[in-house]
């Protein structure tokens, strides 16, 4: 049995929203994005307090409803009902499933309702038919009802109805056979008396949150994992602990009355007694007719557990309290995983009798909190060893976490600007579910998934060392072009072919995603852009125009160092060379030189073609603006390719050819000092309009169409 869906509605940062845990759901995103509402939504629905404070609702005039689905519901989860309630309930599981809505309307108390099959007809429903026989009496007047509401079953009755209950069952009976068609389901109130009796069928949440006093964990109430550990101690040991129990009951009897069948007895040591009495005579001066009983409370043995403490020994013995927060955090978690280990044996018993134990959910706010990087990783897998029989939900901050092949599931949980206030927005990415995404995040290296959790937007880039001069440079350009501070993250793909994969997945996670690529990405790798078909056509505009460019200077290839070597390394061309050369020699060897063999030879050298527009765009001012309608168009698109070549191409002057990439790019980043320098950098595309650099960055950090309609 597991929570298989919650949907959340006007509860605190959250509008609307549904959450659906696998075995192990991770919960990322920024803080205050609504990660620990969604954690608190699920105690609070599970445990059902009378009611809600008003602060936690979104909307104060409207409901908070939460609607929970269970899955994988058997009799050995509802033999943990009592015997009454156990045929009820059987009767509200559909196919396996149970659900439940928790309603808390403004400053009232709870209403929990179930889904269930309603009969279509208003007839049939149970306050129809208690209408139907309201004021009835006796066997004339009942049977008459049947007659003339429910003619259709009267066919079908063969003993006399003498009593409306005998009535309703007659009638209910006869509504539960008919088909599937005649029954819709819909959320209604659970049989009288029942509500209180559905906890021990409901997942049992234990939530640690990330804010607390964690000495609060390890105190011996029933409400912290200490406390459940000891209780289970308790339970397991009172049968070898009698002869301690009378011993306490006899020593409950030195001290205080003791009552028994026979009446009051008391046999309390003789300096309690005198004690009692000349406290009475002193009180009696003034209060004559008063009696004074002194009275002792009993020990008992889950008294002394409460007392219990927890000493560590690392080097210096000292209780738990005064040691750091990473090893109590550490000490929370051991004391979970034992209390697991714990209440299984305890209820091994129960499942031989085939009573399924009640599931646990674990929901941990930030694991890694206080941790070192390997602790957490060692932390990690004992969550992951733990989700194989309970439910684990973690909210986190670290990419440690991002692990598909363990980690079923993970939400980003963003706040996207809404009025009156922000609401919190979930976006779900499940590797149970969708295999093909799965293989995409398998590939996606830790950066990646650091960026796809807590980033506001993603910048995808090709080149090394892109990212620190663009940063450098846009801040020169606007001081609010930050892209620390604007939380947009910048993600080398190394290679246009990269581009896709990577655009999938960050926008898994609901992050919108921009692309700033070298101008080649026109020609070679434009399907990996992500473009419309609106700009596929201006792109082939844009190349017939370059090409009769190219004709009519006679401009020839001219391809560069950087150009060759980047053509040869690829695995298409290498089987080209392959083919070629195998071509060749059998010429040498007398074969004719056909057409095919000169198509062959051919094919080593078609990319000069794509290299001469390539050249011709950054040579000719009219073929440069040939580009520009395509150049505007993608970057309508949030695709911004750099109409001079790539980013080397828009250092200052003064920077030295040679060297490696980063230290060219810090090269680069010291010689832009002024804004003045970043604007000269590029000139404008077209007359009139402001440098190209300008245009780039704006695109990037121009607010989303989306969340434009979010703010409406």
């Amino acid at each position: 049995m597991k929570l298989e869906r919650i949907s959340i509605n006007n509860f605190k940062g959250i509008w609307s929203q549904s959450f659906e845990p696998s075995k192990f759901s991770c919960l990322v995103g920024e803080n205050n994005a609504g990660k620990s509402t969604v954690m608190q939504a699920i105690v609070y629905a599970l445990n059902r307090p009378t009611q809600l404070p008003p602060s936690h609702f979104y909307d104060p005039a409207a409901p908070v409803t939460f609607e929970l689905r269970f899955s994988g519901v058997d009799d050995g989860h509802l033999a943990r009902l009592a015997e009454e309630a156990q045929q009820k309930i059987a009767a509200l599981v559909i196919d396996g499933n149970f659900s439940l809505r928790v309603l808390y309307a403004p400053g009232e108390k709870v209403a929990v309702t179930t889904l269930r099959r309603i009969p279509i007809d208003v007839r049939y429903q149970s306050d129809a038919i208690d209408d139907a026989f309201s004021g009835k009496k006796g066997q004339g007047a009942i049977e008459q009802v049947i007659a003339d509401v429910y003619p259709e079953f009267k066919a079908a009755q063969q003993d006399p109805l003498k009593a409306i209950g005998a009535a309703k069952a007659f009638l209910n009976a006869q509504i539960e056979a008919l088909a599937d068609d005649q029954f819709t389901l819909s959320y209604a109130p659970l049989p009288t008396g029942i509500a209180p009796s559905i906890a021990p069928l409901l997942p049992e949440p234990i939530y640690i949150p990330a804010v607390k006093n964690l000495n609060d964990d390890l105190k011996t109430t029933q409400s912290t994992s200490f406390g459940r550990l000891l209780g289970l101690l308790l339970e397991d040991m009172t049968a070898d602990l009698e002869n301690i129990n009378q011993s306490l009951r006899d020593l409950n009897a030195l001290f205080n009355r003791v009552k028994e069948a026979d009446g009051e007895v008391d046999n309390r040591h003789e300096k309690v007694r005198q004690l009692e009495g000349e406290v009475e005579e002193l009180l009696g001066e003034n209060f004559p007719n008063v009696k004074v009983q002194l009275h002792i409370p009993p020990p008992e043995l889950k008294t002394i557990l409460n007392t219990a403490q927890i000493f560590i020994d690392d080097g210096s013995y000292d209780l738990i309290d005064n040691k750091g927060d990473g090893i109590k955090r550490s000490l929370t978690f051991a004391l979970l995983q034992a209390y697991v280990k714990r209440l299984e044996q305890a209820t091994q018993g129960l499942v031989e009798q085939g009573i399924a134990t009640r599931p646990l959910l674990f929901l941990f706010e930030e694991p890694e909190l206080y941790l070192h990087p390997r602790s957490q990783r060692v932390f990690f897998g004992t969550l992951a060893r733990i989700s194989h029989t309970h439910q684990v939900v973690v909210t986190t901050h670290s990419p440690m976490f991002f692990e598909p092949g363990v980690t079923a599931s993970f939400v980003r949980v963003a706040k996207r600007p809404a009025l009156p206030k922000p609401v919190a927005t979930l976006y779900p990415v499940n590797f149970e579910l969708n295999a093909a995404d799965a293989e995409t995040f398998r590939l996606a290296r830790f950066e990646h998934a650091d960026a796809a959790f807590f980033s506001q937007g993603v910048v995808l880039f090709e080149g090394e060392s892109d990212d620190a001069y663009c940063k450098h440079v846009a801040k020169m350009l606007n001081a609010a072009w930050d892209f620390e501070k604007k939380n947009i993250a910048l993600v080398k793909v190394s290679g246009k072919g990269n581009f896709q994969k990577f655009r999938t997945f960050f926008e898994s996670f609901g992050i919108e995603v921009k692309i700033v690529a070298d101008l080649d990405a026109l020609f070679d790798g434009f399907q990996h852009l992500g473009a419309t078909e609106a700009a596929a056509v201006l792109k082939s505009a844009a190349i017939q125009k370059l090409d009769a460019r190219i004709a009519a200077l006679g401009t020839v290839a001219e391809p560069s160092a950087r150009q060759i070597k980047k053509r040869v390394v690829k695995d298409s061309w290498r089987a080209q060379y392959v083919a070629a050369r195998e071509a060749l020699r059998k010429v040498q060897q007398g074969a004719a030189v056909d057409v095919a063999t000169i198509e062959l030879l051919e094919s080593l050298f078609a990319w000069e073609k794509d290299t001469t527009r390539l050249q011709i765009c950054t040579q000719d001012a009219e073929a440069a603006a040939a580009l520009v309608p395509l150049l505007d168009a993608l970057r309508d698109l949030g695709i911004c390719v750099l109409a001079r070549g790539a980013i080397e191409d828009y250092y200052p002057e003064n920077v030295a050819q040679g060297g490696n990439k980063p230290n060219r790019a810090l090269a680069a980043c010291a010689a832009v000092t002024t804004r003045e320098q970043a604007v000269a950098l590029a000139g404008p595309l077209a007359a009139g309009r402001v440098s190209e650099l300008e245009e780039v960055f704006r695109c990037l950090f121009a607010e989303t169409p989306a969340a434009q309609q979010v703010a409406a």
